[in-house]
């Protein structure tokens, strides 16, 4: 008798000390243009689970950082991972970026605050009743009119428990709206092909019947294989639409790529696409460029002589802008 109550304290005092131990505890590390953390979706994780921790940036205002492409200039967010034994991490789950115009530059990348999931997967063989801590070191290139290296090494505690995980009642909601918002492959037929100095790419799919593609833009996954800096053209089709692109790197040498992929982004929605040389179908084209939204009114559009002014001032912005040429050459290497 005396054994069994023995027992019974030691499992009670076993799970009041789970109950009273703090779930997925990291701190946040100030790294001078953004403070970043480790955040994770669930409060704890079961042997063999998967679960997504975050990398979170909260960036200063002003400043940005990079998507996987950084366009033109700049370096993508690396994460390297140093995990227990038989853990794993996967690959980031980029958001769709946006446009950062720099001078006559165009990167792409974040501003204000990102999360940057990953999802982690425990061994099956984890003990129920550990804590163990998962480290990442993170390096930012941060920029504003300069560009400022940054580097942070991130640390979360995780409890590992038997049975379902407790969702983190902080981060759950933001870490699933960031992990349903990010581009997923679509069920789209995409195609490009070199039409004279130009690319053309065509993309048609149920999707993109009647849709405003007046936002349309195309974020190439390879930095070569566009002009990033040059405009895209839209045109809307009964079944889709056709972007004209100008050229990069990639096209300067024999026939180019055969296949070109990327996120397709709508504005308020974004769609991993894989386009292959083809001909553009009729059903993504003939109905002409998208409404302008900013049509009427009287001030949105540059004269040409004001136009000309402001890519003047563009170039001498970027002379004066020390963080422009290293990342230049490092990209050209």
């Amino acid at each position: 008798m005396a054994l069994d109550v023995t027992r019974f304290l030691a499992k009670l005092v076993a799970a009041c000390a789970l109950l009273v131990a703090a779930p997925a505890l990291a701190q946040p590390v100030d790294t001078g243009h953004l403070v970043a953390e480790l955040v994770a979706r669930d409060q704890s994780i079961a042997p063999g689970a998967t679960t997504y921790v975050a990398v979170r940036q909260k960036i200063d205002k002003g400043w940005h950082t990079y998507w996987r492409n950084s366009g033109d200039s700049g370096e993508a967010t690396r994460v390297v991972w140093t995990l227990p034994p038989g853990w794993t991490a996967g690959d980031i789950v980029w958001p769709a970026p946006t446009r950062q115009p720099t001078g006559p530059l165009m990167n792409y990348g974040y501003q204000g605050e990102v999360l940057l999931p990953v999802p982690i997967t425990a061994p099956a063989n984890a003990k129920p009743g550990e804590t163990v801590t998962l480290k990442a070191a993170a390096s930012f290139l941060v920029c504003e009119e300069i560009c400022v290296p940054e580097d942070a090494v991130l640390t979360l505690s995780l409890p590992l428990v038997e049975g379902l995980a407790d969702p983190n009642p902080a981060w759950s909601g933001p870490i699933a709206k960031a992990l349903s918002d990010a581009p997923a492959p679509a069920n789209f037929a995409s195609v490009f092909a070199k039409q004279g100095t130009n690319i053309v790419l065509a993309v048609t799919g149920e999707g993109l019947k009647g849709a405003d593609v007046s936002e349309a833009y195309f974020f190439p996954f390879d930095s070569t294989v566009i002009d990033h800096a040059k405009p895209q053209a839209i045109e809307r089709g009964p079944d889709g639409l056709t972007l004209t692109l100008t050229p990069g790197y990639a096209f300067q040498e024999g026939d180019g790529p055969k296949t070109m992929a990327g996120v397709l982004s709508l504005g308020d929605r974004a769609y991993e696409i894989s386009a292959n040389v083809g001909t553009p179908p009729p059903g993504a084209s003939g109905l002409g460029a998208p409404p302008s939204k900013a049509a009427g009114g009287g001030g949105g559009a540059l004269g040409l002589p004001l136009a000309a002014a402001f890519a003047f001032l563009g170039g001498l912005i970027l002379n004066l802008m020390p963080c422009v040429f290293p990342i230049l050459a490092m990209k050209a290497a």
